[in-house]
């Protein structure tokens, strides 16, 4: 069986209608690019996410980022927890290579016309160290100039792909996935739109739509990538929206998030580095250091329906991220199978 998003075998999250591609890119101006590293030892990459269609030179976007659990690394957090604004593209990656995109961003700002040079940029990690030799994984600098500058809108890869490649998501493999929600309220229709790395859960804890996915999947039925695991696994979330949002909506917005995975059975292990970045491209503001800036604010009493928007967004996004999957073998012939589809829909109807 072809490999499937989640909607296109015939359910859904939620009730609210997801945007045309229904991916983050439904966000005007939101463009998302891959580098996917692969061989027999590697299997790895980095996804970047850009605003306005990646022209960011003195460009502020409001933003707030949330931390369900810190065991891992988000680069730039320090910077948009203190300003609440993000100028800067957005590169999820692997544990060991967040350090060489820092570097490589860091450079990257100064050399692609149309980015605001910048050495804070945002960075975020989930770990790929089962299925990539962590000792072997490396990333040029011309590997992040790639993704930066063949972003697109439209459809986005998901799946094996970018920093995804080498991820698992509750032990069958994971990866990037994307998912979009129109929101209509009182005072206008927005689009709100998330991008997942997923890389985190629990075969047996696994629920889809109240169905205990996890329990009939389970072993017996399809391996697990280990006996023992050997990390817990993280989640990365970019949550992007065209409301008018403050900072602190912004983080409102990114707590919201969390709760996406843990109405798919996930805990937030010990172990698990779960970070949440959302920002708003409906109060973008040019730099302008003499003079006082007007942002409009979207109105707390009606962010419910955003509220809404975000989860069923994650929640997709993360099934995505694993409906799209393919199986994968990678270093020491480890293998990771994907998400059976077709058990998948059986179990569902």
């Amino acid at each position: 069986m072809r490999r499937k998003r989640f909607r296109e075998l015939g359910f859904s999250v939620g009730k609210l209608s997801p945007g045309k591609y229904n991916a983050i890119t439904d966000v005007k101006g939101v463009i998302v690019g891959h580098k996917t590293l692969v061989n027999k030892e590697v299997c790895s990459g980095v996804t970047v996410i850009l605003p306005n269609n990646g022209e960011l030179s003195g460009c502020h976007f409001p933003s707030g980022i949330f931390t369900l659990n810190g065991t891992g690394e988000f680069t730039g957090s320090h910077w948009i927890e203190e300003t609440g604004t993000l100028v800067s593209p957005i590169v999820f990656t692997g544990s060991h290579l967040l350090g060489l995109a820092h570097h490589h961003l860091s450079r990257a700002t100064r050399d692609i016309e149309g980015l605001e040079p910048f050495s804070n940029g945002v960075v975020a990690e989930t770990w790929d160290g089962w299925l990539s030799d962590i000792q072997k994984t490396t990333m040029n600098y011309e590997d992040l100039i790639e993704a930066i500058t063949n972003a697109k809108s439209g459809e986005v890869k998901e799946g094996n792909v970018g920093g995804g490649t080498g991820m698992i998501c509750f032990e069958f493999k994971g990866g990037i996935g994307t998912s979009s929600r129109i929101v209509e309220c009182k005072c206008g229709t927005f689009t709100v739109g998330a991008l997942v790395q997923s890389n985190f859960g629990r075969r047996e804890d696994l629920k889809i739509n109240e169905k205990p996915v996890g329990e009939f999947l389970n072993k017996n039925e399809v391996s697990l990538p280990w006996d023992t695991p050997e990390n817990a696994g993280s989640l990365l979330v970019t949550v992007a929206t065209d409301a008018p949002l403050l900072p602190s909506q912004c983080k409102r917005l990114s707590k919201r998030a969390s709760l996406a995975m843990s109405q798919l059975g996930a805990i937030g292990e010990e172990s698990s580095g779960d970070f949440f970045l959302t920002f708003s491209t409906g109060n973008q503001y040019t730099y302008d250091d003499e003079n006082i800036t007007t942002l409009n604010m979207f109105p707390s009493e009606q962010l419910d329906s955003i509220f809404e928007g975000v989860i069923e967004a994650v929640k997709e996004s993360i099934l995505n991220s694993m409906c799209m999957a393919e199986t994968i073998q990678g270093n020491k012939q480890r293998k990771v199978h994907a998400l059976p589809l077709d058990r998948l829909s059986e179990i569902l109807k």
